[in-house]
């Protein structure tokens, strides 16, 4: 049975993120903001009001690194934090601003999902969609 070592898969994951994520970055670059914060954008508008710390879960990163992202969002004026019940809960809404970044964004994103669409027939993107997703939780159970 061959490995994910043998077949060095991290290694294949992480250049292959990479690439897309500098592509990414050229492709977004006119928007002024980080394609980190354009998924905030993404994120808070498919969802919103969504409270921050389900924004860092879906990113699968730490609220506190977050929260610059939102404090830059929220002075360029593509983001409100509301609070919540408690001061520790914050909730965040698009401004209109903010969804006029979020779908430019998702246009120039476009070309970035060309570009993987090229590479894969259909029925391949659903295989890979499905196989990062069980990655991803197999990596990040407990």
């Amino acid at each position: 049975m061959t490995s994910a070592h043998e077949l060095r898969l991290y290694h294949r994951i992480q250049t292959t993120a990479h690439v897309l994520k500098k592509l990414a970055d050229t492709v977004v670059a006119p928007t002024g903001l980080s394609t980190s914060q354009l998924a905030v954008l993404a994120i808070v508008g498919d969802q919103g009001p969504v409270l921050q710390r389900r924004v860092a879960a879906q990113l699968a990163i730490n609220e506190s690194a977050v929260t610059p992202m939102v404090q830059r969002l929220e002075a360029e004026g593509m983001v409100r934090r509301v609070e919540g019940s408690d001061r520790r809960s914050r909730t965040l809404e698009l401004t209109a601003a903010g969804r006029q970044a979020s779908e430019r964004a998702g246009a120039l994103f476009a070309s970035v999902n060309l570009a993987i669409d090229g590479a894969l027939a259909d029925p391949e993107l659903r295989q890979l969609a499905g196989l990062l997703d069980r990655v991803r939780a197999a990596a990040s159970a407990d």
